[in-house]
């Protein structure tokens, strides 16, 4: 496969690179960024005068729900909403059915994802079937292809376990992603628990579930040095501050945020659309003001989607009775950029980071670099599109989202990866 992109700007901040040049790949591999005259009629020659190419955008928080619920999404689908969204990489998390706690099952699924446009990663089960009352077999399930630990949809609720799994997260060089919620606080809980949730007389689930969970993992991890802890899905102001606090003290301590929570807050329910259910559920509007000022900070580091596909008749259901989760390869970058990037909170520079390299150097996979010899591993944006949200084109399963029609700028054109070129449809 050859490719010419005439004119394109690149924007690749792990490498200072910011120019518009021709970029040209060959094989998989960019052969030339600089001034192009000739190609041959083999090669496909996309101009770029409205295209920024940038590293690769990486997800580190989806659910392809296979095995066990394929009709809501499986691997393939999976695949193509990530690669449809502009997404070039992406971890699995391990709550199927059944859940990703066997070498055998991540040999399966590995075999599943060999070859395709988007690189799949796996997480195993922190615990053994989730259940939280024994570690898992991280060696093993790290020897077959597992890059990360988490009981994700669940916390690990006990302290010596939690304990156990931190020393394995030094021990091994690996990872845990923390799904923190104390659950006897959030039982039945629907949405965010405050005065909204008292008027509509629903069950609320309340930040100090999230906010004590957290406060007692970098508790325990201050007796840890060099144990890695990643914060998923954050959602509370008071979750920052603990957060704030560790990286403070030196702990290797990182956190998520997924455009819902700083775009949308809990007013939204009062409409009781199912769409607009989610764990952690919409929070306050203080609470959406910081995390914005987190992603300013940095103490936010990545910014994911918890993409978690439901069916139709699944989502139809009243709002106490339907499973918490909206989908979101599809939406991501429109949203971030239109909500973060055009409002100047952060800059697209920032926008990159915290979607394509601090994902993969916090799960500590390698680099993506636009330079000569090296793999081309991109993700094509056209910055100044404007469009509209339309959930009839998701390449996904499921089209459970709260932003259907929404107007939003920053389109995704194509994503290159491992010789293949697929471009988006949205």
């Amino acid at each position: 496969m050859k490719i010419l992109f005439k004119n394109i700007f690149i924007n690749s901040p792990v490498d200072n690179v910011r120019c518009r040049k021709d970029l040209f790949i060959s094989n998989g591999i960019i052969k030339k960024i600089g001034t192009v005259d000739r190609t041959d009629r083999n090669t496909m020659v996309i101009y770029g005068d409205n295209l920024t190419a940038v590293p690769g955008l990486f997800d580190m928080h989806v659910h392809f729900r296979e095995p066990g619920h394929v009709y809501k999404e499986d691997i393939n689908s999976g695949i193509q909403s990530a690669a449809n969204g502009g997404f070039t990489g992406v971890l699995c998390m391990p709550n199927t059915l059944p859940p990703v706690d066997s070498p055998e099952l991540l040999k399966n699924l590995k075999n599943k994802v060999k070859g395709s446009v988007v690189d799949v990663f796996f997480t195993g089960c922190a615990t053994k079937n989730r259940k939280g009352g024994q570690i898992s077999n991280f060696k093993k399930l790290l020897n077959n292809g597992a890059i990360a630990f988490t009981d994700d949809g669940s916390s690990v609720m006990n302290d010596e376990l939690i304990r156990k799994i931190l020393v394995n997260t030094k021990k091994f060089n690996t990872i845990f992603l923390q799904h923190a919620e104390i659950e006897f606080l959030t039982k039945d809980g629907v949405m965010n628990e405050g005065n909204l949730s008292k008027k509509l007389k629903l069950k609320g689930i309340p930040c100090k579930s999230e906010t004590i969970m957290t406060l007692r993992d970098l508790l325990i991890a201050k007796d840890i040095k060099g144990c890695n802890y990643h914060l998923q899905h954050i959602s509370c102001g008071d979750s920052i501050d603990i957060i704030k606090a560790g990286k403070k003290d030196g702990l290797n301590v990182t956190t998520e945020v997924c455009p819902h929570h700083f775009i949308l807050d809990e007013s939204v329910c009062e409409s009781l659309n199912s769409n607009t259910k989610m764990n952690p559920p919409l929070r306050s509007i203080s609470d959406v003001k910081k995390i914005t000022k987190a992603l300013i900070d940095d103490i936010i580091d990545v910014i994911c989607t918890d993409h978690a596909p439901h069916s139709l008749e699944e989502k139809s259901m009243s709002f106490e009775k339907a499973p918490f989760g909206i989908v979101g390869l599809e939406t991501a970058v429109g949203l971030t950029y239109t909500y973060l990037c055009r409002r100047g909170i952060i800059s697209f520079e920032k926008i990159i980071e915290k979607m394509s390299v601090n994902p993969r150097k916090i799960l500590r996979l390698p680099d993506i670099h636009i330079k000569e010899g090296y793999k081309a591993n991109l993700t094509v944006l056209d910055i100044t599109q404007r469009w509209t949200i339309n959930k009839n084109k998701f390449k996904s399963k499921s089209k459970n989202t709260p932003f259907n029609g929404y107007k939003v700028t920053c389109k995704p054109f194509a994503v290159i990866n491992n010789n293949k070129i697929q471009f988006c449809d949205l």
